[in-house]
């Protein structure tokens, strides 16, 4: 068995890829308590992982900037040395050119993956399984023993104390609120905004305040008495420390979806272009998603710009009422079991 003092992670996909890569990373720490843990991410990724305290390390490897050439991507690899072993479940071919360069004695990574081309142990790739469990596999790669599921890893704290304070500030007065995000990296994975707007209004009428969390690009699109639009005002360690916060939260197939599933905050989702089959669907014991039944579902893994087919009715043939239904559910269902750690 190959010596673990120094571990590193290689996540340099989407945001939400880089939080559920999080739950293998804390069976990691508890399976390797004395091992230098590292995580290397895009400068997105970084921002929520440095929040982590069970990490170590963050190593932002700028891939479309700062470390885009072959001898900046070297002289990055270089830094990192020396590493024992590497678990990397992005799967590119600038990240096998990486690992290629950071040269660790163990690399183990999927068997489908460019990556495999500089893997010690290619684990089968366990496509019906949800992400965070595929992330799971591969520390069975590294210690076969290790018999973790990402329902033992959550809730996990993704903000530092400094986040939480000012997170705190922003809702400390309003009572049980519930978060709304209605943004997405994809157009047709965006429920309506007039849908959401329904929606929150619905909650507000229901005697609970709403906080709509996302980037400068949603600001405004839901307004109201009882509701408070903080989009583009906070980090997004901040709007983790919110969502923890929150009763409950609506969104789409997005990243916030993600911050909450790792908080174990009951989450109603929207999903339209894609499904949980691809394995990024809410888990936990409270959690709903909204879909429709079409043919044409699913029409890609991430979303697209506009709708192949010009309709959208994934996403418009779903209204406010089923949604708040949903809402109320996990509202008056029993709350699971806190872990603590």
């Amino acid at each position: 068995m190959t010596k673990l003092d120094r571990i590193a992670v290689v996540q340099t996909a989407f945001i939400g890829d880089v939080l559920l890569t999080l739950p293998m990373m804390r069976a990691l720490r508890a399976e390797c308590p004395n091992a230098e843990l590292t995580l290397v991410t895009t400068p997105a990724g970084a921002e929520i992982a440095k929040g982590v305290s069970w990490i170590d390390h963050v190593a932002v490897f700028d891939k479309r900037g700062e470390h885009r050439s072959t001898a900046a991507m070297r002289g990055f690899a270089a830094g990192l040395r020396p590493v024992d072993a590497l678990l990397v479940p992005h799967k590119s071919f600038r990240t096998l050119r990486l690992v290629r360069m950071i040269n660790a004695p163990c690399v183990i990574t999927y068997d489908d993956a460019w990556t495999k081309w500089g893997a010690t142990v290619r684990v089968p790739y366990p496509a019906p399984l949800h992400d965070a469990d595929r992330h799971l596999e591969l520390l069975r790669g590294l210690l076969p023993t290790a018999t973790w599921t990402k329902e033992q890893c959550v809730p996990m704290v993704l903000s530092t104390e400094d986040d939480r304070v000012q997170a705190l500030l922003h809702v400390r007065d309003l009572g049980p609120f519930v978060v709304v995000a209605p943004g997405t990296a994809w157009p047709t994975k965006q429920w309506p905004t007039i849908r959401m707007q329904e929606v929150a209004t619905m909650i507000v009428n229901a005697g609970r305040r709403v906080v709509v969390l996302g980037d400068r690009s949603v600001r405004g699109c839901i307004q109201g008495p009882g509701i408070v639009d903080l989009c583009g005002r906070t980090t997004l360690r901040e709007s983790a420390a919110i969502i923890a916060m929150a009763t409950s939260i609506v969104c789409n197939d997005s990243a916030p979806l993600h911050l909450a599933s790792l908080q174990s905050v009951p989450v109603v989702a929207v999903f339209g272009p894609t499904t949980t089959d691809f394995g990024f669907g809410p888990f936990g014991s409270r959690n709903a998603v909204v879909e429709q039944d079409l043919p044409c579902r699913p029409c890609s893994p991430h979303g697209t710009a506009a709708c192949p087919l010009g309709t959208h009715a994934c996403m418009t043939g779903i209204d406010a009422d089923r949604v708040m239904r949903e809402i109320e559910h996990l509202h008056h269902s029993v709350p699971a079991s806190p872990f603590t750690s």
